[in-house]
């Protein structure tokens, strides 16, 4: 499942940037409707090692839009799951 996912990111994955580091993930920013209000949940897969030490409240980039980190949520099997908020 792993190697599935990684050679996923590499093919149709997309690059932020972290820092001074690129690192390859999904970038998925469809909108979704929570309490009947429509609003957008960006979040952003990609490998835990990639990514040691991220926390609350760091910048990233992807594709030329900033975000910050509002959760990190690995996942126990290598990947690690950003929730990004837009910023401002």
């Amino acid at each position: 499942m792993i190697n599935t996912t990684y050679g996923y990111m590499k093919d149709f994955g997309t690059t932020a940037t972290i820092g001074a580091a690129s690192v390859m993930g999904v970038f998925d920013s469809a909108p979704v409707a929570e309490f009947g209000i429509l609003g957008s949940a960006p979040k952003f897969l990609c490998k835990a090692s990639d990514v040691p030490g991220i926390t609350f409240g760091q910048a990233v980039t992807i594709e030329s839009v900033g975000y910050t980190v509002t959760e990190v949520k690995p996942d126990g099997t290598g990947l690690t799951e950003l929730i990004l908020d837009k910023a401002s």
